[in-house]
């Protein structure tokens, strides 16, 4: 299977969850990569957020084009192998929203992040954590890693990370990190794993947290 057989659901959301970690300036100039149908970018616009939108995506949709929201520009093909030399030093924000974990080398697409953005600007990234107790229970008690459609054992995933690699492969490619969260602590609903986090102070975060969230500054080179 591959990300065209993904269902359409996989790549239709808003992600309000990156959006709370950036200053809402007005009439910045966004990338993301990984756009999807550019849900998101296109919210950022509306919002008047955004003055300029433009999304990555690895495959055209051709079946479902009137899912496509309208921003400025759209662009296909998988990052790595694309050269935006008129988008040098170009971009406020660029947002990578579980993108790294689907790609091969990442610290190339980071170096293309790093040159893509301004000297001011900033990175807002999400990955899964491999750490999650879920992970445990699956591998070292049922003995089953299968790959799943989503989540932390996607099937499309071809690298996994803890919080401790995550944070070392962004510093080591050019950035500063500003903030980190993880998933339990910004989850807005009720859960045991939450309740268990805040009685014990979140020594056990890591265990509990599916995701982390980056926020980071260019660093010059």
């Amino acid at each position: 299977m591959n990300y065209e057989e993904k269902s359409e659901n996989y790549y239709s959301n808003i992600r309000h969850d990156l959006i709370k970690f950036f200053d809402k300036s007005k009439d910045i100039k966004v990338l993301e990569i990984g756009a999807a149908y550019g849900e998101t970018l296109f919210y950022l616009k509306e919002k008047g957020i955004a003055k300029e939108a433009i999304g990555i995506e690895l495959f055209e949709d051709k079946m479902n084009q009137n899912k496509y929201k309208n921003i400025d520009r759209f662009i296909f093909g998988n990052i790595n192998d694309i050269d935006l030399l008129e988008f040098e030093a170009y971009f406020d924000l660029i947002l990578l929203p579980d993108v790294l974990e689907h790609i091969y080398d990442p610290k190339l697409t980071l170096s293309k992040v790093h040159k893509y953005l301004k000297p001011s600007g900033e990175i807002i990234v999400s990955m899964p954590n491999i750490r999650h107790y879920s992970a445990f229970v699956k591998i070292f008690i049922r003995g089953d890693f299968k790959y799943e459609e989503s989540g932390i054992f996607d099937y499309t995933h071809v690298r996994f990370y803890c919080k401790k690699n995550i944070k070392e492969l962004l510093e080591s490619s050019g950035f500063k990190t500003i903030h980190v969260e993880s998933s339990i602590k910004n989850y807005k609903g009720k859960s045991v794993a939450k309740i268990i986090n805040l009685l014990t102070f979140g020594i056990f975060e890591e265990l509990f947290s599916k995701q982390y969230f980056f926020k980071l500054s260019k660093i010059q080179q």
